[in-house]
């Protein structure tokens, strides 16, 4: 599973897979954009970025952060773009995205909806048994990959509609 925190500075990503009851981290990371470059080419790193990332790993799908409005519409704004980048690197690779709201992240991660950077970081850190990352870009990828597959293993899968004898469904 790979997880991606999306930004225009800074994003984070992160692949994640079951290991037994527990989960693994495979590999993570953060893709520094400069400020310096135009918005256009920054964006074109985010994309060529989730594709090596997409080739190099094979996840089965994405897991990105829900856009959202804070205080700042301009970084919102922003965000939606850096998520756009992905989203189409995603569907390129022809993966399926699934899209967590930061409180849910949280929630199902490190068991309170508003948690702060440290304890998000140190949360993730003690689920897959890896010392905590350096960067909260990097911490916030592993977190929605995790919350995916966390989600994956909580849902109970659809049963099939009983038949009757003759093959006809109840």
């Amino acid at each position: 599973m790979l997880g991606i925190d999306p930004g225009t500075s800074v994003t984070g990503w992160g692949v994640v897979e079951p290991a037994g009851a527990a989960f693994r981290r495979v590999a993570s990371g953060t893709v520094g954009l400069p400020a310096r470059l135009p918005l256009g080419e920054r964006l074109r790193r985010i994309r060529a970025a989730v594709e090596d990332l997409c080739r190099a790993h094979a996840p089965i799908a994405v897991a990105l952060e829900k856009a959202f409005v804070a205080r700042n519409v301009q970084s919102a704004f922003r965000l939606g773009e850096a998520r756009g980048a992905v989203l189409i690197a995603a569907a390129e690779a022809g993966l399926p995205v699934f899209e967590y709201a930061p409180a849910q992240v949280k929630l199902t991660v490190v068991g309170y909806g508003r948690a702060d950077k440290q304890q998000m970081m140190r949360g993730v850190a003690l689920r897959l048994g890896v010392p905590p990352a350096e960067r909260a870009d990097e911490a916030d990828a592993l977190a929605l990959a995790l919350c995916h597959l966390i989600g994956a293993r909580l849902r109970i899968p659809e049963r099939a509609p009983a038949r009757r004898r003759g093959g006809a469904a109840l």
